[in-house]
């Protein structure tokens, strides 16, 4: 005996499979062309810098919203050694992650080899985050930049770094002056390591520190899918 389906529950699965199909469309993916150049520049121990050249080989810059990106985003981590912490391929995994990216959103970043990884605030104390980041380029289509930071002396034993953009039309959000993530000056004489200095890797008999310096280019908002990240690059580092 053959086993009848009912009109109305095939009818019913019918319409269920096409409404299924109508509402999933084909991701967009975004991305920059693979000529793109993301590097640093020269540094002095007083000055770092960092170039992005975009290879729009993919004609998607015109896809990001105005005003959200690229976005620039800068972050930091204190040691004793000239050495750079090698954060790049655990970035990768947990941050960039192929296409579909994750956004920044604690001050402590990444932790490799019990060296954690920090975003940079202000004297504002400002969370920069998603989509706009530290800096976010004037004109989506026009992102090509060169940057650098510069060591400025503070108060007493302090100092802060200045954020200038050499050429490429960028806005830097709230004020150029860059501080630790809790806001405060980098001390540069430290008596003593404690719990207000969770930043700082070092021993405390060490007399030299190093700020070794990161950046990453951010895209998250217009008509894709994804959130898209660069690679992880060190800029080098400022001597304290």
């Amino acid at each position: 005996m053959k086993r009848r389906i009912p009109i109305l529950f095939t009818a019913s699965v019918f319409f269920i499979v096409l409404i299924l199909l109508v509402s999933c469309g084909i991701a967009t993916i975004f991305m920059f062309g693979n000529g793109t150049i993301f590097d640093d520049i020269e540094s002095n121990g007083d000055k770092v810098g960092l170039t992005l050249t975009v290879d729009n080989a993919l004609g998607n810059l015109s896809d990001i919203d105005s005003g959200t990106g690229p976005s620039l985003m800068l972050f930091y981590t204190v040691t004793d050694s000239p050495d750079a912490p090698n954060f790049r391929t655990a970035f990768s995994t947990s941050y960039k992650r192929r296409y579909d990216g994750v956004q920044i959103t604690s001050d402590e970043v990444l932790t490799v080899n019990d060296i954690t990884l920090y975003r940079f605030s202000n004297i504002l104390q400002t969370t920069f985050q998603s989509p706009t980041y530290i800096a976010t380029a004037n004109s989506p289509t026009s992102p090509d930049f060169v940057c650098t930071l510069t060591k400025t002396d503070g108060s007493g034993s302090t100092i802060s770094m200045d954020l200038v953009f050499d050429t490429g039309s960028y806005t830097i959000h709230d004020s150029p002056k860059l501080y630790r993530y809790n806001g405060q000056a980098f001390e540069t004489d430290i008596k003593e390591v404690d719990e207000s200095f969770e930043d700082y890797h070092i021993d405390d008999q060490s007399s030299d520190m190093f700020l070794h310096i990161y950046g990453a280019v951010n895209v998250s908002k217009g008509s894709f899918n994804n959130i898209y990240w660069t690679d992880l690059v060190h800029l080098g580092y400022i001597t304290l």
